[in-house]
């Protein structure tokens, strides 16, 4: 593994930084904060800039960028809010379960829409009964005719009401000998009759959004299922080493936001009649902050390097979801306690990273599956 960027990736970063600099500045995200709008003009710009299609394989349309330069890609953008990162990355989870397991015609008229920006991928998977135990769901699909029609609710699906979208649903098309069996992935227009997408109203997270779908008898094509019948939760499982690890790039960008923020604020603030970084408290807050971002940001890298060798990273994957998501709340909390009185108001981006990365726990497997998946890997 080598420690050195390549000249390749430099470039990568120098570019995702000039465009996110240029068009998320601190006064327009802190507006969709507080719209919780996500503005597709900036998505479109970063589709032309190729920032989406590079986690779209190459047959179909997209670069195909291996993992090591995609975390350059979640990390950057995720430095304005963590929100357009989770975008691209739900681009790119999507695009590799059509990839891997839908039929070819599927994948062909999908995916290069996909790679250009003119059609957008979101998932849902948990339900309000099921979250940590996500294979306990209960909304279903049967056939009728050559189509499928779906019935039951799924909740906290980021972006799945964001326009020209179509979710990937998992569902329960039978009743097998294991909750595991019988489920099944689907690829669902947001736009059809007897679908309903609420948004919800969240604490932080509010760009992007979170939201609730319900499916009254929904009825779609009987070729947007995705594989075969039954084997659903195996698809799920695919891939869920790569989000783990887009989870922690994101994450390390926020994190990254937030020691910005604090640092500048530490080397302008006085008290006592000097700055407040001149006080080994503070300075010491901030060693730590710094410390911490660096080490998440090698146990990504780590990560990253052994997905794209095919070597197992099942462990470290979860690792470095696990690490940084709680890096983050640590980072933002201390950022919080360096702004003081200012970090509680919107004047400042401190309290958005903070509400944002409180989310970072819980969302895309909580801390507590992360060591239950580690203790296992660890043989326990």
């Amino acid at each position: 593994m080598s420690f050195t960027p390549t000249e390749d990736q430099k470039m990568l970063r120098e570019a995702i930084e000039r465009l996110v600099q240029s068009e998320c500045t601190p006064s327009k995200v802190r507006q969709w904060d507080r719209d919780g709008v996500f503005p597709e003009d900036v998505y479109a710009k970063m589709a032309e800039a190729g920032f989406v299609s590079m986690v779209v394989p190459a047959e179909y349309g997209g670069i195909g960028s291996p993992m090591s330069d995609c975390i350059i890609l979640f990390e950057e953008v995720a430095r304005p809010a963590v929100d357009f990162a989770t975008r691209i990355g739900l681009q790119g989870w999507g695009a590799m379960i059509l990839a891997d397991f839908a039929e070819e015609e599927l994948k062909r008229e999908i995916l290069p829409r996909v790679a250009k920006g003119e059609l957008k991928l979101s998932f849902s998977l948990t339900e309000p009964q099921s979250g940590s135990d996500a294979a306990a769901l209960t909304t279903s699909a049967r056939r009728d005719g050559d189509d499928w029609v779906l019935r039951g609710q799924k909740v906290f699906s980021s972006g799945a009401h964001a326009p020209d979208n179509m979710i990937v649903v998992a569902a329960r098309t039978a009743k097998g000998k294991t909750r595991h069996e019988g489920i099944s992935l689907f690829l669902v227009p947001n736009d059809l009759p007897g679908l309903t997408i609420r948004r919800l109203d969240v604490i932080g997270r509010r760009v992007l959004g979170l939201t609730e779908i319900f499916f009254d008898d929904v009825r779609i094509p009987g070729h947007y299922l995705i594989g075969e019948e039954g084997k659903g939760w195996g698809y799920v499982g695919r891939h869920l080493e790569r989000e783990r690890i887009t989870l922690a790039a994101n994450y390390l960008g926020s994190a990254r936001s937030a020691l910005d923020e604090a640092l500048a604020y530490a080397k302008e603030r006085q008290q006592f009649g000097r700055r407040i970084g001149e006080f080994q408290v503070i300075a010491h807050m901030l060693a730590d902050m710094a410390t911490e971002i660096e080490a998440a940001r090698w146990m990504t890298a780590m990560a990253a390097w052994r997905y794209d060798s095919g070597l197992p990273c099942r462990k470290e994957a979860s690792m470095a979801k696990l690490f940084v998501s709680e890096m983050l709340q640590r980072v933002t909390a201390a950022g919080m306690q360096i702004l003081g009185g200012h970090a509680y108001t919107t004047d400042h981006d401190m309290q958005r990273h903070w509400r944002d990365g409180r989310n970072a726990t819980v969302g895309g497997g909580t801390s507590q599956i992360q060591r239950q998946l580690i203790a296992r890997e660890l043989g326990l």
